[in-house]
């Protein structure tokens, strides 16, 4: 009983990212839906939100709507919001991604070398990038409210 209670105390907060926060987030260029290639790195200067994610995965289903509103509230702001699929069949990625009508640039990722960087373990992984380029906030798996705690820093990271 003593274990259950645990188990759901810990799913009600999103989850770190092990080893990632306070450092450099690990540089990348993949191809977006529009067939262009994106570097995180060229984003230096804004406060980027990377959302690792799968079209199988429920918890990604939950929380790319989310993520959008997140993204047409604070992008004249300062947000710059990418999603990753690491989806291995990018047509159907890039049909579930415009299904949900995501506005947000979406980049595919399906050699597996992204998700070793930013060791992914469990999908969704969100991950708050810096100004600088730090990590500063990472959240794995995705519930329902999780973007109220996204909210909190990404307004604290855009008053910096």
């Amino acid at each position: 009983m003593l274990a259950l209670v645990g188990l759901l105390a810990d799913a009600a907060f999103p989850k770190p990212a092990p080893s990632l926060i306070g450092k450099a987030a690990p540089d990348f260029v993949l191809k977006g839906l529009d067939g262009r290639n994106l570097r995180l790195s060229e984003y230096r200067g804004e406060v980027v939100l990377v959302n690792f994610w799968a079209r199988w995965d429920g918890d990604s289903r939950e929380e790319l709507p989310a993520l959008e509103r997140l993204n047409s509230t604070y992008a004249r702001a300062g947000l710059v919001v990418l999603g990753v699929s690491i989806d291995e069949d990018r047509s159907r990625s890039s049909e579930f991604a415009k299904t949900l009508r995501v506005s947000y640039p979406i980049l595919f990722s399906t050699n597996g070398a992204v998700a070793r960087d930013y060791l992914i373990q469990k999908m969704p992984l969100t991950i708050l990038v810096d100004r600088t380029g730090v990590v500063r906030y990472a959240s794995v798996g995705y519930q329902r409210g999780n973007e109220t705690a996204y909210l909190e820093q990404v307004r604290a990271l855009l008053r910096e």
